[in-house]
């Protein structure tokens, strides 16, 4: 182990940062380190607190509780100390977590300090080991320099030549202080920049009245001024909408009418009413896009009555960055990303549960879902027959699905953090996204996955009221007709009809 040399300067010394340890000597056990380290923390510098009262497998859930996660949430769906590491490793990595600082590390064994160091290998960290003990450290600096291999000669036995040895320094306090600075002071930023949440609308209580009325009713009842707001909005919206129909004017033709009906449905989701920063501007741009559809010939009717006191509510995505914040709090990946997907496109578990790793890009961004009816179909028939021609190919761009769905961008992250995990069993690209963790080559059941999301949702506090155990035996609800597209308008209640064949205007 490298004694620490009065004078000389670790930052000179050559190293390979992701790969160090570095084993910082706190014999006086300060104070003022304890409030150095809670500055410190961040998803980029993580401090683990080792619980003095655990036993030798509880490491873990001191490391995911450094990392933001609930313990707790994983001991009650029981998961194992191994599918915790895996899990932990999967979240750090999405986090780019570049440090692992250990507070009071004189309280691990070696066997968890090495277990700390694998982890720190595979998430391309360093780990800072705080030796806040008068006891010496040169047991621990031996096998966390060896990883460990130096069990299989004895204690005193000559390492293996071949041995995965790191390069380990022992620092002293002041020195850490200069290698690993405090961030900069505090800005008027969020804590996350992904939920820039607009402010709450001043919008004040808007009529009932369906959409040939609306707008005439909020003239009657509302401000001058205030009305004047909503009429901008109003138009503006019915403009984009007239737009939009002029891109598919293909699709109004009675062939092809279920084309249009899941176009607009992606673009109630994804540009209009999902986005919607509240429910009131929600439902003056449904109304006004009701309207205008009306006049190329589509009726886009809203019952609202099943919906509760408050329909506008739901108008509105239900995975808002509150509802990201709390799942990125869960151990399980998988639980949370196929949370995320239902959530988003308020869908029962079978319209995503045969996605491959292929479907979803690194970054969680985009997901590509099949737009045809028959789950075993998920390749384009234009490349399909030459899908062994690219064993090697890792890029999810390619080979995909038709249907590109675009995701929120902060809930990236968690379906990123679902990729990274089974890309580190080995899933490669043709690998299925949810896998059954008792035999992983089979995928999720439907069954298996609701039963995950409802858990998942009731621990959050969420009551997705679309979903259920049990199959749907009305006309019109989710999952009433197997692989819908237009689950998210069923689950608001929205329903369209083309009245004009031809497509033109009443």
């Amino acid at each position: 182990m490298t004694d620490p040399l009065p004078g000389t300067d670790p930052l000179a010394l050559p190293a390979r940062p992701s790969r160090t340890v570095y084993l910082v000597t706190d014999a006086l056990d300060e104070a003022t380190l304890t409030r150095r380290l809670a500055a410190l923390e961040s998803a980029q510098c993580i401090v683990v607190r080792p619980n003095p009262v655990r036993s030798a497998s509880d490491l873990v859930w001191d490391v995911l509780t450094a990392a933001g996660k609930n313990p707790v949430a994983a001991r009650t769906n029981r998961m194992t100390i191994d599918s915790a590491w895996a899990a932990t490793a999967a979240w750090l990595t999405v986090a780019r977590t570049e440090h692992i600082v250990v507070e009071r590390g004189h309280r691990l064994s070696e066997k968890e300090a090495v277990r700390l160091a694998e982890l720190a290998d595979t998430v391309d960290a360093t780990l800072w080991l705080i030796w806040s003990s008068p006891r010496d450290a040169t047991k621990m600096g031996n096998a966390l320099e060896s990883l460990g291999h130096s069990r299989l000669h004895g204690r005193r036995g000559k390492l293996p030549s071949n041995g995965p040895h790191r390069p380990l320094r022992a620092i002293y306090l002041e020195d850490f202080y200069r290698l690993l600075p405090l961030p900069d002071p505090a800005t008027s930023l969020p804590p996350n920049p992904d939920e820039n949440l607009a402010p709450d609308d001043d919008w004040p209580t808007l009529p009932d009245a369906d959409f040939p009325l609306f707008l005439a009713t909020c003239r009657r009842r509302l401000a001058a001024d205030t009305f004047d707001q909503l009429n901008h909005v109003y138009r503006s919206e019915a403009q984009r909408t007239d737009q939009f129909v002029r891109r598919h004017p293909h699709t109004l033709t009675a062939p092809r009418a279920g084309d249009f009906d899941r176009a607009l449905n992606a673009y109630l989701r994804d540009e209009r009413l999902g986005p919607a920063t509240s429910p009131h501007l929600a439902l003056i741009r449904l109304r006004a896009i009701q309207a205008s559809l009306l006049s190329r010939g589509v009726l886009l009717r809203w019952q609202p009555a099943s919906l509760g006191p408050a329909p506008a509510d739901c108008l509105p995505t239900w995975l808002t960055p509150a509802t990201c914040r709390a799942l990125r709090a869960t151990v399980r990946t998988d639980a949370a990303a196929a949370t995320v997907l239902s959530l988003h496109l308020s869908a029962a578990p079978d319209t995503f549960s045969h996605v491959l790793c292929r479907n979803i890009d690194e970054d969680g961004h985009h997901l590509y879902l099949p737009t045809v009816p028959d789950h075993a179909v998920h390749l384009r028939a234009d490349w399909a027959h030459a899908i062994d021609q690219s064993e090697d190919d890792e890029y999810p761009g390619h080979r995909h699905t038709t249907s590109k769905t675009p995701l929120p961008p902060y809930a990236a992250e968690i379906l990123a953090a679902q990729l990274a995990h089974r890309r580190a069993e080995g899933s490669g690209t043709r690998g299925h996204l949810f896998v059954n963790y008792q035999d992983p080559a089979l995928a999720a059941s439907e069954r298996t996955l609701t039963e995950l999301i409802l858990r998942t949702c009731r621990r959050i506090g969420i009551q997705p009221h679309w979903l259920h155990r049990g199959a749907c035996r009305e006309d019109g609800q989710i999952g009433a007709v197997p692989t819908s597209h237009t689950d998210w308008m069923t689950a608001r209640r929205l329903t369209v009809t083309v009245l004009d064949d031809q497509g033109g205007d009443l």
